[in-house]
């Protein structure tokens, strides 16, 4: 069994967030048993499945259910897993279940892999990977299958990758990683793809990684993007509204850290811009995406294996917008952005299509502040200007992006004279 930092003395202190800060999380009930590197998964009723760990003596078979409705965990009517699991790999299938694979049993990595049925409450065994790991990444492909990337055993640190097929319940060898790495933070994100950011590589001298790749399913292959802020050794990472993906805490070399910040597909970058921070320090903790748009960040280590856990609230995008002059004159309640632009812009994922090329009529303008009030200035172009002295009104686009959340758009009228 491997931890990270564990002789670490200097702790980073956590912050709490504020009106600047309005991604949020807020603690909820404690798991039933303390867990250091469980995996979690959602099930299909939104609920969220919690597995193996390590409880500070011993590592765990058992497994229970956290409840977003009531922020409580239980483990009624959840068995336990044929093999004990610290650090499992946990993922979500189509048919509902869920698979766990991999772990530490007290003795030595393992090969085996089972499945939560979670309509009787039991696990399965189904085929074995073909090598021994702990702390891999795992996440769902759009097909169905399971991608199990990295991981560490006993005999080295691994690039290697495999991939779970739920129809036949085995794996066969997928694409390498760029570099051999464990404790990656492993979400889905926007068109399918994977990110896998962060981790550790503990050959030699040990290397901590704030690189970060997304997998593509199309080519089967991993490409590199946008850096993390800081060295994240076993983040929690979960899949957020719009295809973006969270990374919270870890371990950065030196502290275990609260920090967080936010992947977003359109830009392949992160930011931590409006992301606050955890309420407590932690490592190793299991990330899942909830129905509401939440995400769970649950047990970790941060010199003790934890108990706790947490949810990531997103802020809300809903704004108001009137046109004064040419002025947009926003209403938020976060921090954020408002802009102006031209009505045929489009957000990147937008289906390409060739059409004739319409003249620009706006300038996009953007204004960062808030909460409250936010005032935009409306630029019009040469054809702008022309058309709206010709017809009187010109219809513009409005948006808004709460800082860490999605961003919200209207149309609105700016008119002659008004």
């Amino acid at each position: 069994m491997l931890c990270i930092g564990i002789g670490a003395a200097i702790l980073v202190a956590p912050t709490a967030a504020s009106a600047l800060n309005p991604v949020t999380f807020s603690p909820v009930g404690n798991m039933t048993t303390k867990r250091d590197a469980p995996g979690a998964a959602p099930l299909p009723d939104g609920r969220i499945l919690i597995a193996g760990g390590y409880d500070g003596t011993n590592s765990l078979n058992s497994a229970e259910i956290f409840n977003p409705s009531t922020n409580t965990f239980s483990a009624s009517g959840v068995g336990t897993m044929n093999s004990i699991r610290y650090g499992p790999a946990v993922a979500a299938l189509p048919d509902g279940r869920v698979l766990v694979a991999g772990g530490y049993n007290n003795t030595t990595d393992v090969t085996s892999a089972e499945v939560f049925n979670p309509s009787t409450g039991t696990f399965s065994p189904v085929g074995s990977m073909a090598t021994r790991r702990e702390l891999a990444a795992a996440a769902p492909l759009p097909d169905g299958r399971i991608l199990v990337a990295g991981g560490v055993n006993s005999s080295a640190n691994l690039s290697s990758t495999e991939i779970f097929d739920p129809n036949t319940n085995t794996f066969s060898a997928g694409p390498p990683l760029p570099a051999a790495a464990f404790g990656l933070g492993g979400a889905v994100v926007s068109g399918g793809r994977v990110l896998v950011a962060g981790g550790y590589d503990n050959s030699g001298p040990g290397i901590y990684f704030s690189s970060a790749n997304v997998f593509n399913p199309p080519s089967a292959t991993f490409s590199s993007v946008g850096s993390l802020s800081i060295f994240r050794y076993a983040p929690a990472a979960a899949s957020l509204p719009g295809g973006r993906a969270l990374i919270a805490g870890g371990y950065d070399s030196n502290n275990y850290v609260t920090s967080a910040e936010i992947f977003d597909p359109t830009t392949n970058s992160f930011s931590s811009a409006g992301v606050g921070s955890l309420a407590g320090k932690r490592e190793e903790a299991a990330g899942a995406a909830l129905p509401d748009g939440r995400a769970l960040v649950a047990g970790g280590y941060d010199g003790s294996a934890l108990q706790s856990a947490e949810v990531l609230s997103v802020p809300s995008n809903a704004f108001t917008a009137k046109v004064k002059g040419r002025k947009v004159i926003f209403t938020v309640t976060n921090e954020g952005t408002g802009s102006v632009s031209d009505v045929s812009s489009k957000a990147a994922s937008s289906a390409k299509k060739k059409k004739k090329k319409k003249p620009k009529l706006v300038k996009t303008t953007s204004v960062h502040g808030g909460p409250g009030t936010i005032v935009v200035k409306v630029k019009l172009t040469k054809s702008g200007s022309a058309l709206l002295a010709q017809k009187g009104k010109l219809k513009v686009r409005v948006s808004y992006t709460p800082d860490g959340g999605l961003a919200a758009t209207k149309k609105l009228k700016l008119r002659t004279g008004k």
